[in-house]
């Protein structure tokens, strides 16, 4: 099965409206974007984001190969019911130890699939990071200058 991880056009669409509405008008304030987190196409591009970075299940247990041979569909549909109804809860991280490239180890949370699905990186993934998302919310990324609050 080949994954494209290039946004879908009509979630680009959005990403690009959303940031120029920001970008145009610094002080809006976006209060109608629930109904975007569960929209199909944006929880299908979030599922192949999150498998594409082929992470260790979280405290459910649950891996990709299980959703899928168990019905993707239906996973996703299940999800989408609980995000318009307003009854999801993402369960707990994960707490794993990993070592430091300097000694010692350090704690990795794992969040669920679910969670991956419908987290910040959903958010993010709609609102394309808009300019009025405050610098030290947005996520830390490879090769971007961060926030001079944020610690890495």
């Amino acid at each position: 099965m080949t994954i494209s991880l290039a946004t879908p056009s009509k979630i680009r669409e959005l990403q690009i409206k959303l940031y120029r509405k920001a970008k145009n008008e610094p002080g809006y304030c976006f209060y109608m974007l629930y109904d975007k987190i569960y929209r199909e196409d944006i929880l299908a591009h979030a599922y192949e984001l999150a498998r594409a970075n082929k992470g260790a299940p979280g405290v459910d247990g649950q891996t990709f190969e299980r959703i899928e041979s168990a019905g993707l569909g239906e996973w996703l549909t299940g999800i989408r019911q609980e995000l318009r109804n307003q009854t999801y809860r993402p369960q707990p991280v994960r707490r794993v130890m990993i070592p430091k490239s300097g000694g010692g180890e350090r704690p990795l949370g794992i969040p669920t699939v679910s969670a991956n699905c419908t987290g910040g990186q959903i958010a993010f993934g709609v609102g394309g990071d808009p300019p009025s998302v405050p610098p030290a919310s947005r996520p830390a990324l490879p090769g971007v200058e961060s926030a001079p609050n944020r610690r890495h």
